[in-house]
């Protein structure tokens, strides 16, 4: 069985810095190996076009009480996908922000126009209570409340809760850092050789310790593996219906 652990990785990579293996090489260079690693890790999850695999999807479910708008998601979510279910309602439909739940709520009053009688009228509006409901709508606002030490995806939902309820969803995540020497990347088919490590091998070039002549070839291996990240977004490759229909002469 092929290794594929953060020591075997690192120990592969040492030897574009001359070494070896990683033991052989000073903290600082293999703390930079591990940096390259995991960013390469990393973008794997998160890819440069945007295309993020639904390997990269992790299922979540909230629960909220009566008069509770929002609950936390990890920091390791960086959206959320697709369509959220309320467990036993049906599917939500999602909000553009904050301000979208402050325009549901207000309500128009009347139209200012200026003393003089010229220019346009101005629509006024006065702002009512929260609805309490079934919740409908939701949106995600990742903004710092004062006291967050890091982004914190919050999902609100509106109108607020009238009674308790459980939200299913599957969010876009960032995989936890390799750190451990045992510690094992999450690829489809430990496919960890042919796509992340070339892609480590490009990050390690910015190193002024490397002075290879395979540059060019590196960094057209590296580009061949984000290719192929990019045939495994999804594991059904057939998304269209299949239409049934009489043979002719029946």
């Amino acid at each position: 069985m092929v290794d594929i652990s953060f020591l075997a990785l690192k120990d592969q990579l040492a030897s574009m810095l001359g070494a070896d293996e990683s033991a052989d090489l000073p903290p600082v260079d293999r703390s930079r190996l591990g940096i390259c690693i995991n960013q390469a890790y990393r973008e794997c999850y998160n890819p440069i076009d945007g295309r993020r695999p639904m390997w990269a999807q992790k299922q979540f479910t909230l629960s909220y009480g009566r008069e509770q708008a929002g609950a936390d998601l990890p920091a390791e979510v960086t959206s959320v996908d697709k369509i959220p279910e309320l467990v036993g309602e049906g599917p939500l439909s999602p909000m553009t922000g904050p301000e979208a739940e402050i325009r549901a709520r207000a309500i128009f009053s009347w139209d200012f126009r200026a003393p003089s009688g010229r220019g346009l009228n101005f629509p006024q509006y006065k702002d009512n209570e929260a609805e309490i409901g079934r919740p409908i709508w939701y949106y995600l606002d990742n903004r710092d409340k004062g006291s967050d030490e890091k982004v914190i995806p919050r999902f609100y939902l509106y109108p607020i809760p009238d009674k308790a309820y459980t939200v299913e969803l599957y969010g876009n995540i960032i995989p936890s850092a390799l750190v451990n020497d045992a510690d094992k990347p999450r690829i489809p088919s430990d496919l960890v050789w042919d796509i992340m490590f070339p892609m480590a091998q490009a990050k390690l070039l910015s190193d002024p310790r490397y002075n290879g002549d395979n540059r060019e070839l590196l960094l057209r291996m590296a580009e061949e593996s984000r290719k192929r990240l990019r045939t495994l977004v999804t594991p059904q490759k057939h998304k269209g219906s299949l239409r049934l229909t009489r043979r002719m002469g029946w």
